[in-house]
């Protein structure tokens, strides 16, 4: 099954010829490009793909040509723009309504230690599916998978309005996953057709500005239907008719002459030979690995754990049989792993990762803070979250008129590090006497440098590939945000787990003793552990107190893991190689 001619052979005559050239180009200071190696490397593979690929995989080649050397009428870009931005909308919104609801619906079905779940399962689908949906769209058509996503996103929708317990609430935060997945990655895949790159930057800020009010927005939404429209069920029907529309709005006006050219092009089963199936088998069950490690680790099974070994081990297996498919079973990757060697992809990919486990923990755990220690509802929780709206379309349409209007990003990618720290800090300080105002915009200065990066560096990854592989290089960028998503996530459950259990556990022993018995005590602890509106509302006075103080310290541990992963973050951001930015498609 190993294919031949691989780079990293004995070079191609092409290769030798352009070298001189090559190395001039190198030397210019003037110049950014990526290295000599990188740039011999690149064509010694594409001089094999010239020579050794299959005709179907010339015509996809050519077919990528087509989409990105014929610019639209402006007023026909809004109007696909618009279809898709309501896609990003609505999962966003279904990425965080869940995070004033948590509190409650955990209660609700006494399920407190399992409701990360609820915020893992939908981030789990993502990280898993997302990475497919660039390399599967250059052989479908982007159309196609939208609108599969888009039904995807609405039965997920469905199933988590009809639940009836935790577990039917995670299969449905599952599916609509992999519908927000594709909602997300494929609005920048199709913007990247038919857009160019610099101008691209207020076309991204637009669709994060989108996925920014989508985020900002969920709190608040999942605050008002838990306490005024009909319970948090309603959060996610709600959703349906939106989704239908985006779905219609795709298919009435989205007609990419790419899409028409591989819908003549050959047959669905022909177009399924194309995948790289070894990747596609690989890289999910890689993902899926991981996620379980990760997920379940520290929570239901001890680190220290046999049982963690063995996950381990297999996590580790796994991800070595993806790379070795990727670049021995296939002349096409599904994920092209090699691009990681440039430090200008290896370095926003890290940054993506780094910033969404530290901001989503702290979108997450601050919620939890409020409701818990401050027995504060979700409306009142929702109103809190409003401000990181405004400071994220800042974020968002910022950096994107800047970028078009100077074609420079680097200084600006660190600026947007270190809002990231400044923010996480005020966090970090949080006490129950905090004013309400200074609470209120806790959340707006990480979510300002947050927008500002995810924007920025998805713009870095992309000028440092060719044009055709854009898809690819997205792909890359949404794997890494949401394989860190989850893992922020996760890891945040076990440090806010096990620092409560351990807390609360030593705390209200010390009450052994005073007039409590050790059964009275344990009973204690397992209801704190299991809902806090029971510590808010019908925990026994003389401990109340002392299990507020719990749940603090167990949030403030959490903090200070976002913290380490935005200074984590600022350091790949370091590594990056600024690059200039085409003014024109192709």
């Amino acid at each position: 099954m190993k294919k031949s001619g691989r780079a990293g052979n004995a070079p191609s005559e092409t290769t030798h010829l352009f070298e001189p050239a090559l190395r001039d180009i190198v030397e210019d200071s003037e110049t950014s490009t990526p290295s000599f190696e990188s740039i011999k490397v690149s064509l010694a593979q594409n001089n094999e793909w010239y020579h050794s690929s299959s005709d179907s995989a010339s015509s996809r080649s050519n077919i990528v040509n087509d989409r990105t050397t014929s610019e639209l009428p402006q007023q026909r870009i809004f109007t696909i723009a618009a279809s898709m931005f309501i896609g990003i909308f609505l999962a966003a919104l279904d990425n965080t309504v869940v995070s004033t609801l948590l509190p409650h619906i955990g209660s609700e079905f006494n399920e407190m230690p399992r409701i990360s779940l609820v915020a893992t399962s939908y981030i789990f689908a993502c990280a898993v599916f997302q990475p497919l949906f660039g390399k599967i769209s250059d052989i479908f058509g982007r159309k196609p998978l939208l609108v599969f996503s888009n039904i995807v996103f609405f039965f997920g929708c469905l199933i988590c309005g009809l639940s009836y317990n935790i577990w039917w609430l995670i299969l449905g935060r599952l599916i609509t996953g992999i519908g927000g997945g594709g909602l997300t990655s494929m609005c920048t895949i199709t913007l990247s057709d038919i857009i160019p790159l610099r101008n691209r930057a207020v076309y991204q800020g637009a669709g994060n500005f989108f996925y920014a009010l989508g985020t900002a927005c969920g709190g608040l939404i999942g605050g008002l239907f838990s306490e005024y429209g009909g319970g948090w069920r309603m959060a996610f029907l709600i959703q349906l008719p939106f989704c239908f529309l985006s779905c219609t709005m795709i298919i009435a006006f989205l007609h990419l002459a790419g899409d028409k050219n591989l819908a003549k092009g050959s047959s669905v089963s022909h177009k399924l030979k194309q995948v790289d199936w070894y990747g596609v088998v690989t890289l999910i069950l890689f993902l899926l690995m991981f996620m379980v490690t990760i997920t379940v680790g520290g929570q239901y099974i001890p680190y220290r754990s046999m049982k963690f070994l063995l996950l381990f081990i297999a996590v580790c297996v796994s991800g070595v049989v993806f790379v070795y498919a990727e670049i021995y079973w296939t002349n096409d990757p599904i994920l092209p792993v090699t691009f990681l060697k440039n430090r200008s992809v290896l370095g926003p990919s890290l940054a993506n990762w780094f910033c969404m486990m530290g901001f989503m923990t702290v979108n997450y755990y601050l919620p939890i803070y409020w409701s818990c220690v401050l027995n504060q509802g979700p409306v009142e929780i929702g109103q809190k979250s409003v401000a990181s709206f405004f400071s994220m379309s800042i974020g968002s349409f910022g950096p994107g008129y800047y970028v078009k209007c100077f074609g420079k990003y680097y200084n600006l990618m660190m600026v947007a590090c270190l809002i990231l720290i400044i923010g996480q800090l005020q966090i970090i300080s949080i006490t129950p006497q905090m004013s309400q105002w200074r609470q209120s915009i806790l959340l707006a200065v990480p979510g300002l440098g947050g927008a500002m990066l995810i924007t920025i560096t998805l713009l870095a990854m992309m000028a440092a590939v060719p044009q055709k592989h854009h898809a690819a290089t997205t792909s890359i960028s949404y794997a890494f945000r949401t394989t860190g998503c989850t893992i922020g996530i996760s890891l945040g459950a076990a440090i806010f787990q096990n620092s409560l259990r351990s807390i609360v556990t030593k705390s209200v022993m010390s009450f052994h003793g005073s007039g409590h018995s050790k059964q009275e005590l344990a009973s204690i602890i397992e209801k704190a552990l299991h809902s806090s509106d029971w510590v808010n509302n019908g925990c026994p006075d003389f401990v109340r107190q002392t299990l507020l103080d719990c749940y603090q310290y167990a949030c403030d541990k959490t903090f200070k893991f976002c913290l380490l992963c935005f200074a984590l973050t600022t350091f790949a951001c370091s590594i990056v190689k600024e690059h200039s930015l085409s003014t024109a498609l192709g």
